[in-house]
């Protein structure tokens, strides 16, 4: 056994040399020494293969001060660290053609993602840091994914508008040109006819004003600049005005307007103009797909502080396709929004903008041959203070 004094100076080396050791890795491995390999494998390499020198070298000390036989014992220890330190390196290189694959596959994708191929993805390989990365990649890659396929659906909703009112200001326009020009070139002389050139004239101009207005308004709710002003008003005034506007135009059409509102939803916050826009678009709605003897009614009532206002009409319903789009602008699926009916498919979609600033939800229930019903709702100045 050792004598405590020898034994004190062997603690006293090792201490030495391990700080000394740990000093210099720390040193090496902190600065920007292995920056200086270009090469994340020669990195690993490098920081395992100093590591495991420093380890030989402190063995080697502690061993000499243990007295280690230099003749047998020695060498013997040195072929152990040799082996040691061949085996760290081999670890090391493993371990780094691993890291560096996967890490090959992110920068794979992320140069892949730069040249806009939005399909790549990383496969995840386990919950380490390097999975993690994948991860989050993808959920970019994704994400941006989504993002171009809403800019292609905005893209092609825009070609669709601008073709859709191309169509739709071309059309009345050559009708009232070809008409004017007939009444120039005296090509009609009956009075009558006269009277009916001027009457249909005068129905395009009509249909091209509506359209002018529908875009107008769309252009403003696009652009955000549409701020209502919300004051507390009657809804029974507003839907029995509208009612009496169209009585005439559904009279013709042979269609019977009705109104019901519930005395506890007459006062609500509204922009009484905007709100009667709305009616008027869905009033105009449902009389394009009703037919004669049908009717079209017109409920609000109060439900938990809400107002709802309902407008049923008797037509032919909307089919279960056309359902998630029918707030969708310029979006014909349907009979009743084709171009046989006037309009470029942008009513419907104002109503939906409007009823929106007002803090509102709207929504269809239909069944085929079995009519439609179109909810909005409105807040009650009761329901809006609380």
């Amino acid at each position: 056994m050792l004598p405590i004094s020898e034994l004190e100076g062997i603690i006293t080396l090792f201490g030495s040399l391990g700080f000394g050791a740990g000093v210099v890795a720390i040193i090496a491995l902190q600065s920007r020494m292995l920056s200086l390999l270009r090469s994340l494998r020669a990195q690993i390499i490098a920081a395992i293969g100093l590591g495991g020198i420093l380890v030989a070298a402190l063995l080697q000390g502690v061993a000499r001060a243990m007295f280690i036989s230099t003749d047998h014992d020695l060498p013997l220890l040195l072929l152990v660290l040799i082996f040691m330190l061949v085996l760290a390196l081999g670890f090391s290189i493993a371990v780094g053609n691993v890291l560096v694959a996967r890490l090959a596959e992110v920068r794979a994708g992320a140069t892949a993602l730069a040249k806009g191929d939005l399909t790549l993805r990383i496969p995840e390989h386990g919950s380490d840091e390097v999975s993690l990365l994948a991860a989050d990649f993808n959920q970019m890659a994704d994400e941006l994914a989504q993002s171009a396929q809403r800019q292609q659906e905005l893209e092609q909703s825009r070609r669709d508008l601008i073709a859709a009112i191309s169509h739709d200001l071309r059309t009345p326009l050559t009708a009232v040109r070809a008409m004017i020009e007939a009444l120039a070139d005296g090509v009609v002389t009956e009075p009558a006819t006269q009277q009916r050139y001027l009457h249909s004239a005068n129905a395009q101009l009509t249909n091209l004003s509506t359209l002018v207005d529908d875009l107008f308004e769309m252009a403003q709710l696009d652009a955000g600049v549409l701020r209502l002003e919300l004051e507390r008003a009657s809804l029974g005034d507003l839907i029995s005005d509208t009612l009496s506007n169209l009585q005439p135009h559904a009279a013709a059409h042979g269609v019977q307007l009705l109104g019901k509102v519930d005395p506890a939803a007459d006062l609500v916050l509204m922009n009484a103009p905007k709100l009667q826009r709305v009616l008027y678009n869905l009033i105009s709605n449902a009389l394009r797909h009703t037919p004669s003897d049908g009717t079209i009614a017109i409920q609000a009532q109060t439900i938990n502080q809400t107002v709802h206002v309902e407008v049923r009409d008797t037509g032919e319903g909307i089919q279960p396709d056309d359902l998630p789009h029918i707030f969708e602008r310029t979006y014909r699926g349907e009979k009743s929004r084709s171009r046989d009916y006037g309009g470029a498919g942008l009513g419907l979609a104002i109503v939906r903008a409007i009823i929106e600033a007002h803090g509102g939800n709207v929504w269809v229930e239909s069944q085929p041959q079995h009519g439609a019903r179109f909810i909005f709702t409105l807040q009650t100045p009761l329901g809006h203070s609380s």
